[in-house]
């Protein structure tokens, strides 16, 4: 079956239509307002335009399951604090006060202080109590032990015992002397001398004694030893039986003293098992101590085996209030801005004495995470993961919901260490993670972990609508931070300056900024110009200004630039005309600042085998996206072109004098542009410049920064250039995000600058020419293009070559 084919028509002109300042920039109008000045309006509070953040908040602060913490994503400065802070202030007012904990010796372990809950408030209140009554302890027992009728009874029992003891000495002295000897009390024991002739033998007289001698008084001597041996065996049962009578008569009088003191304690605290089983303990424990209540306080410091000791000997009795929420009401909220591994989970401290590391129960301190149990704990982060080890200790603490105290120095060290080891804290609070949506998705993606302990995200959004409702809430933000930082009053043009600036922050005439903190520092900065001039209040010069102010203080770079264009350091040509270049436009971003730059693009064509050649991506200066635009615009190229045949021509295409890795597709308009005019020899005017992406069937589409790209290619026409206008090519869909600083605004208003939108390489390409591209189908599905088109030059020029060729053949 024959295909006909229908003749080439030609192509009309469609030159799209310049926009206007009205296009450019949408303005705020003072008459909306009824207010005079900010001063008139009072302070409000009020969360603006986060309806999707403020829902996921208040579901994962009501829903009180393990794992449904949550996180904050959004960009910085959209008030996620702010509004975290003002929904827990409302959530912790109506809960419940959670309870002290207290740290009590471990009389059975000393390693594992015991960790006691109490109501709130009765922490305090029980310390003080237990220092009372050790400081009664300490006061009535020496009192009763050195009492005149303990030192007497005492004293009789000792008399009593040496009594008897005097008496057993005399039986002894009485047998020993019927077996010749005499007895000597010695520190070493009981020494039996013999006697020879009525008078004690010394050892020099011993041994002048004959063998025959000696071994008669030995053997007397081992007849005698038996009831030596019963002599200090009855006087060791005195001693004992002496002993355990004081004793027992000690006790008894600690027991009296104690029981009645600690009695009136557990009474108190019937209702607590843990604080009466304490107490009991405590009880035991003086009862078996009672001397170290009566001894001398003070040491030798030498005697460094006695330094834990005494240090505090009565340290075990002392109470340390771990939480203590006596002055809290309601849920506790902590935000800890240094979240450093012993902020949030706690630590043992230890005192350095005489070369020596000491600690006690005492000197366990709480963390953060402590503090909040019982209600919310708000983090950054970022902060969390500058420090090693704190997020897989965040993650097994809220897991198993467990507050335990460890010591880091312990976890590291090379030898195994002997320390505390503390009852873990039962936990019970929300935690909330306060960063960036790019976090997020990092923590989803490789941290099994995170979504079963995170499972409610609260995003926040950086624009909102530019709606009548919320341009009174800026109005609204901007009084409320006037009264807060003791700013002069904002008028209604200065209301609307800010207002207008916050549509130029999201790029888009029907949306506003919620980057509230850029908006309160232009309040602040807005504020100090107007006081230099000594003006009560704040209007929209001062706004502009401040806003001026900023831009000179972050340009340095930007006008270094343009001091080497301007001296011809960097090649830009805003006049005239030329084949195969083409002004296309870059954005330089700093994160503070960011302006537009002319990017100079250049083609050359030869004979080949047909193509682009990306000289950025040869010399690994092209990115992955502007790689992928060059294909795109390969893939044009042969869709017009080489539909029968290769059409043999290649394509150079340059980024001059650019020395750094260049990505992005904003520049495929005019690169395309620009490589049809140098395979056609149709001439480019210098005096515009094209920014926009471009997809296969030739559709322009949008891109970013495009306000930053007008200003700076205006503000290098005016250096520079010669013509009477400018032209500057946009995609129609960016014709929203338009919010241009005045001087372009100026330059629109005297003719001197035109913006046109456009929405297909044909009309950018006879914009740039005056000349047909010759279609605005791609693929084109004829083999002939219209008479006098940029395309036709170029279908001529492969005949031409393909003759040549046949001829050379």
């Amino acid at each position: 079956m024959k295909v006909v084919k229908p003749k080439p028509t030609k192509t009309k002109s469609h030159k799209p239509k310049a926009l206007t300042v009205k296009d450019v920039f949408c303005t705020c109008s003072p008459s909306q307002f009824t207010f005079r000045n900010t001063k008139e309006l009072k302070a409000s509070h009020e969360i603006y335009s986060q309806d999707r953040a403020t829902r996921a908040i208040h579901m994962g602060l009501g829903i009180q399951h393990p794992g449904y913490n949550i996180y904050v994503a959004g960009i910085e400065g959209t008030g996620k604090t702010s509004v975290i802070k003002k929904f827990l202030e409302e959530w912790s007012q109506n809960a419940p006060t959670p309870c002290d904990w207290l740290y009590l010796y471990n009389f059975q372990n000393s390693e594992s202080p015991r960790a006691v809950a109490v109501p709130s408030g009765d922490g305090r209140r029980f310390k003080k109590s237990m220092e009372k009554l050790l400081k009664m302890l300490r006061e009535e027992i020496p009192l009763a032990l050195q009492s005149e009728d303990y030192e007497n009874a005492v004293n009789s029992l000792y008399s009593s015992a040496n009594e008897a003891k005097s008496k057993l000495y005399g039986e002894l002295e009485k047998l020993g002397k019927t077996k010749d000897f005499v007895i000597k009390s010695t520190r070493a024991g009981i020494e039996t001398i013999p006697v020879v002739d009525g008078r004690p033998l010394s050892e020099k007289d011993y041994s002048k004694l004959s063998e025959a001698d000696r071994g008669l008084i030995e053997q007397r001597r081992s007849e005698f030893e038996p009831e030596v041996l019963d002599f200090a065996r009855k006087v060791r049962a005195i001693d004992k039986e002496a002993r355990d009578h004081i004793e027992n008569l000690r006790d008894a009088i600690g027991d009296q003293i104690v029981s009645s003191l600690v009695d009136e304690y557990l009474d108190e605290h019937e209702d607590n098992p843990e604080l009466v089983d304490y107490l009991k303990q405590f009880r035991d424990d003086v009862k078996e101590h009672l001397l170290d209540f009566a001894e001398d306080e003070e040491k030798e410091e030498s005697d460094l085996s006695f330094l834990h000791e005494e240090r505090d000997r009565f340290n075990k009795y002392k109470v340390n209030v771990f939480i203590d929420n006596s002055k809290s009401e309601g849920a506790p909220v902590i935000i800890e801005n240094n979240p450093t591994y012993y902020n949030l989970f706690g630590k043992i401290e230890k005192n350095v004495e005489h070369g020596m590391y000491l600690t006690d129960f005492t000197m366990v301190k709480s963390g953060s995470i402590h503090r909040a149990n019982g209600g919310y704990l708000v983090l950054n982060v970022l902060d969390i993961f500058r420090t090693g080890n704190i997020w897989e200790t965040l993650k097994r603490v809220l897991k198993n919901r467990q507050g335990f105290i460890e010591d880091m120095g312990e976890q590291y060290s090379l030898l195994p260490t002997s320390g505390l080891r503390p009852d873990p804290i039962p936990l019970d609070l929300k935690v909330i993670l306060i960063g960036t949506d790019d976090i997020y998705h990092i923590l989803f993606h490789e941290d099994e972990e995170f979504h079963r302990i995170f499972k409610i995200k609260a995003d926040f959004d950086y624009k909102m609508e530019r709606s009548k409702k919320n341009i009174k809430s800026y109005a609204s933000f901007i009084a409320t931070r006037s009264q807060k930082e003791g700013l002069l009053p904002f008028d209604r043009s200065a209301v609307c300056a800010i207002v207008e600036h916050g549509t130029r922050l999201v790029e888009d005439q029907s949306q506003l900024s919620t980057q509230f903190s850029a908006i309160k520092d232009l309040t602040i900065e807005a504020h100090f110009i107007a006081k230099e001039r000594g003006s009560r209040t704040i209007k929209r010069l001062d706004v502009e200004d401040a806003l001026n102010e900023k831009y000179y203080r972050l340009n340095l770079y930007e006008e270094q630039l343009m001091k080497m264009i301007r001296e011809g350091d960097i090649l830009t040509k805003v006049d005239g005309t030329a084949i195969g270049a083409i002004n296309g436009l870059a954005v330089y971003d700093y994160g503070d600042y960011a302006f537009g730059k002319i990017g100079r693009i250049t083609c050359t064509t030869s004979i080949g085998d047909g193509g682009i050649l990306n000289i950025e991506r040869q010399s690994s200066l092209s990115g992955k996206i502007h790689d992928k635009g060059v294909f795109i615009l390969t893939g044009i190229l042969n869709a017009l072109l080489s539909r029968q045949r290769k059409h043999g021509l290649v394509a150079s295409l340059c980024f001059e004098q650019n020395y750094g890795m260049i990505d992005g597709d904003s520049a495929s308009v005019a690169e395309l542009v620009c490589v049809i005019s140098a395979l056609s020899g149709v001439a480019i005017k210098q005096n515009l410049a094209i920014t926009g992406s471009i997809n296969q069937l030739g559709e322009v589409q949008p891109v970013g920064g495009i306000n930053e790209k007008i200003e700076g290619f205006f503000k290098t026409c005016l250096e520079i250039g010669n013509s009477d206008h400018y032209i500057i090519m946009i995609p129609h869909q960016n014709q929203k995000n338009l919010m241009l600083h005045k001087e372009a605004r100026e330059g629109i208003k005297t003719g001197k600058l035109k913006v046109y939108p456009i929405k297909h390489v044909s009309e950018a390409f006879e914009l740039a020419t005056g000349v047909s591209l010759g279609t605005e189908e791609i693929p084109f599905y004829l083999d002939v293009f219209p008479k006098g088109s940029a395309l036709a030059n170029i279908q001529n020029k492969l005949k031409e070559i393909e003759e040549r060729e046949k001829k050379d053949d």
